[in-house]
């Protein structure tokens, strides 16, 4: 016989979960990849806003758009994705979006490496505890320590020019 699991779910209401600002914007995880087994995490991106191209070549990454019109990066096309569009982005691929709307956009986003993006976001990001009174940093981040610590999370940057590397050992 099967045994049979008891636990509860987990419920969030709206706006609920930790919330950091990095780099410009602002993330909310809705599920920690270190305690649930499970990344998920809503991103508000400020119009022109989105991260740095990228490679991440040991996780896949999927974004739903919640809100705004999204230009999103895969390898060297760009493509849009519209509100209700989901973006499905492969190990080893260069991406990156950005925010083409006027006003703030909202993604969903997980991957499958859980708890990679969590610990990235907690290294460089600044805790928002009430999002009345956040102000955003004046300072400019240690990008030094901003790459390296992306590149021990499989978060592995890319100079926009920059042809990707080759995948073996990454």
């Amino acid at each position: 016989m099967d045994k049979v699991q008891q636990s509860t779910a987990t419920y969030l209401p709206p706006g609920a979960g930790e919330s950091l600002w990095i780099l410009g914007d602002q993330v909310t995880f809705k599920a920690d990849g270190e305690r649930d087994g499970l990344t998920l995490f809503v991103s508000t991106i400020p119009s022109g806003g989105g991260p740095p191209p990228h490679i991440h070549y040991q996780q896949t990454e999927a974004h739903f758009v919640l809100e705004g019109p999204f230009s999103f990066l895969s390898g060297d096309t760009w493509f849009e994705a519209e509100t209700g569009s989901c973006v499905i982005i492969p190990r080893g691929v260069l991406h990156t979006f950005r925010n083409n709307g006027s006003a703030p956009g909202r993604l969903v986003s997980t991957n499958s490496m859980p708890g990679s993006h969590e610990r990235w976001f907690r290294h460089v990001g600044v805790p928002i505890t009430d999002r009345a009174t956040f102000t955003p940093p004046t300072a400019a981040p240690d990008m030094a320590d901003v790459l390296a610590s992306a590149a021990d999370e499989d978060i592995h940057m890319m100079p926009p020019d920059a042809p990707p590397s080759g995948s073996s050992g990454h």
